[in-house]
């Protein structure tokens, strides 16, 4: 079954001037066992305009941070 949830774009100003975007995914979502991502994974976001989409893929696994 696949995980559903409403997510945000947030802006975020940094000091030194550059702004960013940021997506923040519930803590219901990233706590669940079916949640694939870790923190500290290399990803690779494919934005799909035409199908109103973005697509992440994780690239590589990163032994920084685990799960208890």
């Amino acid at each position: 079954m696949p995980l559903v949830a409403t997510v945000y774009l947030r802006k975020k100003k940094h000091l030194s001037g550059k702004t960013y975007l940021y997506i923040h995914i519930p803590a219901k979502v990233s706590s669940d066992s079916q949640f694939i991502f870790r923190e500290g994974d290399q990803l690779k976001m494919t934005v799909e305009p035409a199908k109103n989409r973005i697509i992440l893929t994780r690239m590589k696994k990163s032994g920084r941070s685990k799960r208890r």
